[in-house]
């Protein structure tokens, strides 16, 4: 008793995992199990639309088989009416092949659609059950099962692929192939009726083997193509990533290069000049040192700065930097930073302005890093702007009330092309495209570093011949009102 309930248990089971296969053909709920059903369709509609064509000969070759038994306005009614499903059935379907499937809901739409058309369809086919049977006559039956069962064992070939349309053949021809039969009552027909029954479920057991082997080689074909996929985009992000480590280690090499010939000028002028100091090369002209001395401690300090520029940057790409926050006023430190590039800009015959708004707010931020990053901006527009030019500080209120400072200037601008490498480590601010050799390229990393540091941004607008403006905003919550209210 109990190996009965288990092989019942075990059969509901079996019924249950079939019918929820055949609902998921027409509910798909996932794209993935979109793609098997759009794929199922593929393969049922390729196989059954030549049937279309050919039911109509079918029909009128199995009317006249029937001509001795069935008079002839129902034969040529049942024709014609095959006939006409048969077209209304194909111009439904090309309108439905012309649907735009996007998406889930999509395929699930069409894939209803498919399966209702095939079960009309197969239903009007198999009226001939109904009424083309001639109560009786066994000729007339055995004929009839035999055309219905070799209907069902083709149409099982080409629907086998999607479980709802082989359902609804197996349905509708088993219906009609064991039903029919067994309400007429003469014991040959029973028989018939039981035949029709085991070659239905061998029909069904058929099927259900198909449609698995089917799905087995469905899965492994979307298995291999996903491997393929999964390996092109690997391929790409490598070819990205060695692209992208190549341009890096020309960056750095360029880099490299460039700090070689920065700190090697600066400590040249040191030893040189302090040589000629120490073998007293010029007597006793105190004026001749005195000049040495100035280059010497200028070299100096361009080489303290360089240094600086050094250990900033690798504390930011190390992320180890440390804000030392403070409150200071804004306004006072691009005027500040400014005024310490008068000489410079006046020397290179720049006009260098101030366009500072009244009024504006103090701030809570690493006092040191933000002139940093003022000192970089201004030096970069004095440098690289043409004698004529004008350099112009700002700082102004946002009206979403962050605050912005910056520097514009009529110099030689940067090309839209490289403006996106411009903050990047490691590499020369692209100013020094027309001017190589003239800046280390640390300056609007750094910018870009402190910036950050402080939850800010940076952006720049520029093109060749039409000047930079470089905007630093800071956040509303550096403030010094914000972080006494949040205090």
């Amino acid at each position: 008793m109990s190996g009965q309930n288990t092989s019942n248990i075990m059969a509901t089971e079996s019924f249950a995992a079939l019918w929820h296969v055949i609902v998921k053909s027409v509910d798909p709920r996932t794209p993935a199990e979109a793609a098997i059903v759009q794929d199922e369709i593929q393969l049922t509609r390729g196989a059954s639309d030549v049937t279309d064509f050919i039911l109509p000969l079918a029909a009128a070759l199995v009317a006249f088989a029937c001509r001795e038994w069935m008079s002839a306005p129902i034969l040529i009614g049942w024709t014609a009416g095959v006939t006409l499903m048969c077209a209304v059935v194909w111009y439904a379907g090309r309108r439905v092949n012309h649907w735009q499937f996007e998406g889930v809901d999509g395929v699930r739409k069409w894939a209803r659609a498919r399966t209702a058309m095939t079960a009309i369809f197969l239903a009007t086919w198999c009226t001939m059950g109904i009424f083309l049977w001639a109560p009786g006559i066994l000729l007339n039956h055995m004929f009839l099962i035999l055309v219905l069962a070799s209907s069902l064992a083709a149409a099982n070939t080409m629907t086998a692929a999607h479980p709802a349309t082989a359902f609804a053949n197996i349905l509708i021809h088993g219906t009609i192939m064991v039903a029919r039969p067994l309400f007429a009552g003469d014991p040959l027909d029973l028989a018939v009726s039981g035949l029709s029954l085991i070659f239905v479920l061998l029909i069904a057991s058929q099927a259900r083997v198909v449609h698995a082997s089917a799905r087995r080689t469905r899965d492994l074909q979307f298995e291999r193509e996903g491997l393929i996929r999964d390996l092109s985009d690997a391929k790409k992000e490598s070819d990205r990533e060695r692209q992208r480590a190549s341009v890096a280690g020309r960056t750095r090499s360029e880099f490299l290069s460039n700090m070689n010939h920065e700190l090697r000028t600066p400590m040249n002028a040191i030893l040189g000049f302090s040589e000629l100091i120490k073998s007293k090369a010029f007597g006793d002209a105190a004026d001749k040192y005195t000049e040495y001395a100035g280059i010497i401690h200028d070299s100096g300090l361009h080489l303290l700065a360089l240094i600086n520029d050094m250990l900033d940057l690798a504390k930011i790409e190390g992320g180890k930097l440390s804000l030392r926050e403070s409150q200071f006023s804004m306004g006072h430190l691009v005027s500040d930073v400014a005024a310490e590039h008068e000489s410079k800009a006046a020397e290179n015959g720049l006009s260098l302005s101030l366009k500072i708004e009244k009024n504006l707010p103090q701030i809570y931020a690493d006092e040191r890093a933000v002139r940093q990053i003022m000192f970089n901006l201004l030096s970069n527009a004095v440098k690289f702007t043409p004698s004529g030019g004008a350099v112009t500080a700002f700082g102004r209120r946002e009206p979403d009330g962050r605050l912005a400072f910056g520097v514009e200037d009529t110099g030689i601008g940067i090309a839209k092309e490289v403006q996106d490498q411009v903050f990047e480590r490691f590499g020369r601010g692209r100013h020094d495209v027309a001017n190589a050799g003239r800046g280390t390229g640390l300056g609007l990393a750094i910018v870009k570093g402190f910036a950050e540091a402080h939850d800010g941004d940076v952006t720049l607008e520029s093109d060749i011949g039409a000047g930079t403006r470089v905007t630093v905003y800071m956040p509303n919550a550096r403030l010094v009102s914000a972080v006494k209210k949040a205090g």
